[in-house]
């Protein structure tokens, strides 16, 4: 039997960094204001300079709102970054994108068209804010769980060098298939086609960064992941067993569709490793 770590509670939080704040508060300016410049082309004026400054004053205002209530949300980021909720803030913009798309084809207004410019470019940019966000809430939350005295091993590795670069190469192949598709999407007025291609950019990307090396860390909390600008918490019980093959150290998720965390034995102390995993995992 492995006893597993249920994680301290977090007794007292403090309140949010400012950084965190203004990020939060950017976040949101970027779903909402397409609603306001829309508004404004509907209802008050298709007038390029009043969009224009609505579209300032509204970034600004939501912003500046935002950020002032999340400093005042104790433990805001740390509950986000405990939680597998927190990802849905990768994927509201898009909804938030198709919503505003829907919204002017049924209006058919064209004093309103500048709201498409905005909201696709802004949903696009909040993707990637929300992945920020995302990763500075899962980095706090580990900073406030993890004890660093309590680390049992430490260790930095990637994927073997061979399906590291099968997977480079699939997300170079991927890349160069999507730009064509997103240029003649527009070039042949299917926006949607070349809207797809767009959001479909940053997953490719990341495609080519699943077996990059990393350093992870054996606590009592669970395993630790550290990049070189996040940390990524995961509880014993995420995982369901480990084992050991000719070239890797596998670490196996409960959850079938995850790819197993793959370490390669020619980069780290294997006995060290598997000691360090057996006092919280079965081997397989």
């Amino acid at each position: 039997m492995h006893e597993q770590f249920r994680g301290p509670a977090l007794q007292s939080p403090e309140r949010p960094d400012t950084f965190f704040a203004f990020v939060a508060g950017l976040y949101a300016a970027l779903l909402l204001t397409p609603a306001v410049v829309i508004g404004l082309g509907l209802w008050v004026s298709g007038d390029a300079a009043v969009l224009y400054f609505g579209l300032l004053a509204a970034v600004t205002a939501i912003t500046v709102g935002v950020a002032w209530g999340v400093t005042r949300w104790r433990g805001l980021p740390e509950r986000m970054g405990a939680t597998r909720v927190a990802w849905g803030l990768v994927f509201l913009p898009v909804f938030a994108l198709l919503g505003y798309f829907a919204f002017l084809a049924a209006v058919e207004s064209s004093s309103a068209s500048a709201g498409a410019l905005v909201g696709f470019l802004f949903c696009v940019v909040g993707i990637l804010v929300g992945i920020g966000l995302v990763a500075m809430s899962r980095s706090r939350y580990a900073d406030a769980v993890v004890d660093d005295e309590s680390v049992t091993c430490e260790w930095t590795a990637g994927w073997p060098d061979q399906s590291r670069k099968r997977l480079q190469y699939a997300s170079v192949v991927a890349m160069c298939l999507l730009v064509p598709i997103w240029a003649g999407g527009y070039l042949l007025n299917a926006e949607w086609v070349g809207t797809v291609a767009q959001v479909l950019f940053v997953p490719v990307i990341l495609l080519g960064n699943v077996g990059r090396e990393r350093t992870y860390r054996v606590t009592p909390a669970g395993l630790e992941r550290r990049d070189p600008a996040t940390r990524y918490l995961y509880e014993w019980d995420a995982f369901e067993s480990y084992a050991v093959t000719d070239e890797t150290i596998v670490v196996r998720w409960r959850s079938r569709w995850r790819p197993a965390i793959r370490c390669a034995r020619a980069d780290i102390d294997v006995d060290a490793v598997t000691a360090a995993l057996g006092d919280h995992l079965p081997r397989a």
